[in-house]
């Protein structure tokens, strides 16, 4: 069970990540709405899976939601990209 706690603390810390977008041209000027925009259809697409027992998921139950923020990820990720970002 620490093994699976670990993975998942690893996983979220990975999306704390210090990392920035920078636009392709060099105009931030609409970075924050990008931002929020792409967020937000991110979260539209995987909107998070909440365990049955808040207090210990089981097994399928991490699969589903290990699987949720790594698509929740790629989501964002392609959209900031398609907009003209990289991230640095």
């Amino acid at each position: 069970m620490k093994k699976i706690i670990t993975i998942m603390l690893l996983v979220l810390l990975t999306g704390c990540a210090t990392g920035t977008y920078t636009s392709k041209d060099g105009d931030n000027s609409n970075l924050s709405h990008d931002t929020l925009l792409c967020k937000s259809l991110a979260r539209s697409k995987h909107p998070g899976y909440i365990c049955k027992n808040p207090l210990m998921c089981t097994m399928e139950e991490v699969n589903i939601v290990l699987n949720d923020l790594t698509q929740y990820q790629a989501v964002f990720q392609n959209c900031m990209l398609r907009k003209g970002y990289k991230y640095q």
